[in-house]
């Protein structure tokens, strides 16, 4: 608060900005000079005051600006510097530090604190953003999007207290981690699931080629296929373009593509730091194929995966919230435990919360919030597996008449929904994803999309084992969603479980990962 002087100056003192009288052009001689919390300086021809705010009019200015009493710290005295607002770092992936943290983070000070965070570039790849509160700047964010493969050393110099990650730790990281900070960095608290993404395989808007199969895409990208026709297209030669080395979006793709064929990426592929700088490449040139993160898709073409057993999928929003599409993964941020900024730590909860998620998908990633899947689509999903039971299963495997009947009975008055969760290899512990998404359905159940309906949690399994031994242990671990709901407050009667053994896999049972996303446990919601 504020006290007018006789000479004009302004001392902090007991009464209001508000009773300040009016002040008119002819009545100030000269520029008021007007000190705000932030240590800027506004010269202005004439003020006001009005509800609480000062109406400041500046030469050449068609309307006053608006400040509230608050951010006012001294007219006409000596402006001080501003404390200097504490500073943290984020760093690690490009395929979330590109465009999708630096949207949650201005969505986190618009919603959260009412003041818009204000950016600027320090180099490629590198941002700094001033958090700010109505009284002034309230932390530095040094943003960094190297790729994933930085995240870690951040961690561990202390340059960052966030590390953003398009990849799960590999074992190497989280070593090191738990050697310097004596944690277990995969444990709830520790490791986030902010978001999904669907890696795409993207090639031209005029190339014919609209699907292929994992073991097609690998041999194009290790050199072995180097003519379009091979595959099924024109004859041209085929130009490969690639993320670079430090780069999440690279590592998955090694991981999902190139490992289970044991074949490297070819020397002649073409390097990109940005996943926007390859996207545009294939744009403007018939001849590429690339890989990236389904927001950087554009006008090119996402190439649907065929697999092995049968099973084919487009990069839909759906099945990789599901995480049923074969290039589907997950979008992480890591923390030693909770942030002890302040600010960081608010931005973290932020980023995780239900309110965060339409940043999430404006961002053009794939949300974490409860969705239900199309109903014409759930009906062919169900009736190849109703028509065809053992088709995408390994030789030998049988599906009971009355387990059939069952599943029969159960899908036609219910709704998927894409809450998913998966467990390790003969393991009912939920990962850190469906621990999450505990609470999340737990919300959604007590919604009033889902609140009063009829609900079922029905446990799926890997097709390794009998199917007696996989029945029991799908229903097993859809138990134990039902007692996690709850302690979450969500309460699901005996009758809402059931167990599918390994019937209407998701993906092929051929390699660990299909195994690994069959090993679930669904959510259906009645119509």
């Amino acid at each position: 608060m504020f006290r007018l002087l006789a000479a004009g100056l302004v001392l902090l003192g007991a009464s209001s900005p508000a009773m300040l009288p009016l002040r008119s052009a002819h009545a100030q001689q000269q520029r008021t000079v007007f000190c705000l919390s932030d240590g800027t300086e506004v010269s202005v021809d004439r003020f006001e005051t009005r509800d609480g705010k000062f109406l400041l009019f500046v030469p050449g200015g068609s309307a006053p600006l608006e400040y509230p009493s608050s951010s006012v710290k001294g007219i006409n005295m000596p402006c001080p510097a501003a404390p200097a607002a504490p500073r943290f770092g984020i760093h690690g992936s490009n395929t979330v530090g590109e465009r999708l943290m630096p949207m949650l983070i201005e969505a986190y000070g618009q919603r959260r604190l009412g003041v818009r965070p204000t950016a600027r570039l320090t180099a490629p790849e590198e941002q700094e953003i001033t958090v700010k509160s109505p009284s002034g700047p309230r932390a530095i964010i040094d943003l960094h999007a190297h790729g994933s493969g930085t995240a870690t050393a951040a961690l561990v110099d202390g340059t960052a207290v966030i590390g953003m990650a398009s990849r799960r730790l590999n074992s190497d990281e989280v070593r090191l981690l738990g050697q310097r900070f004596s944690v277990d960095m995969l444990a709830p608290g520790n490791e986030h699931v902010l978001a999904l993404d669907g890696l795409a395989v993207i090639v031209n808007p005029s190339n014919p080629i609209k699907q292929l199969r994992l073991d097609q895409i690998a041999k194009i990208f290790s050199g072995e296929v180097a003519n379009w026709r091979e595959v099924g297209g024109p004859d041209r030669p085929i130009k490969i373009l690639r993320r670079d080395d430090k780069s999440g979006t690279y590592d998955t793709f090694k991981t999902l593509v190139l490992a289970p064929f044991r074949v490297s990426i070819s020397p002649q592929a073409k390097l990109f730091e940005s996943s926007e700088t390859l996207s545009a490449e294939v744009t403007r040139d018939l001849d590429t194929i690339g890989f990236i993160g389904l927001p950087y898709v554009n006008r090119n073409i996402a190439l649907s995966i065929a697999s092995s057993c049968g099973i084919s999928s487009a990069p839909s929003k759906y099945l990789i919230k599901t995480e049923e599409y074969p290039l589907a993964r997950r979008l992480y941020l890591y923390t030693i435990g909770a942030p002890a900024d302040p600010t960081a730590r608010e931005l973290l909860q932020f980023a995780l919360s239900d309110d965060a998620q339409s940043t999430v998908q404006d961002a053009e990633f794939v949300d974490q919030a409860v969705a239900q899947q199309d109903e014409s689509d759930q009906r062919r999903w169900a009736d190849a597996n109703i028509e065809n039971p053992t088709q995408t299963l390994p030789p030998g495997k049988l599906v009971p008449n009355d387990a059939m009947q069952a599943f029969r009975r159960a899908i036609n008055n219910v709704s998927r929904t894409s809450i998913v969760f998966r467990f390790d290899q003969g393991s009912a512990h939920l990962d850190t994803r469906a621990l999450q998404d505990i609470d999340r359905l737990s919300r959604y159940l007590s919604s009033s999309m889902a609140s009063g309906k009829r609900f079922y949690i029905v446990g799926f399994a890997d097709a390794k084992g009998s199917w007696g031994s996989n029945r029991a242990l799908a229903e097993e671990r859809a138990r134990q969603v039902v007692e996690a709901l709850a302690r979450a407050g969500a309460r699901a009667p005996r009758d809402y479980v059931l167990s599918m053994s390994y019937m209407a896999p998701v993906a092929c049972n051929d390699t660990d990962e299909g195994m690994a996303k069959n090993r679930r446990v669904e959510v259906w919601i009645a119509r």
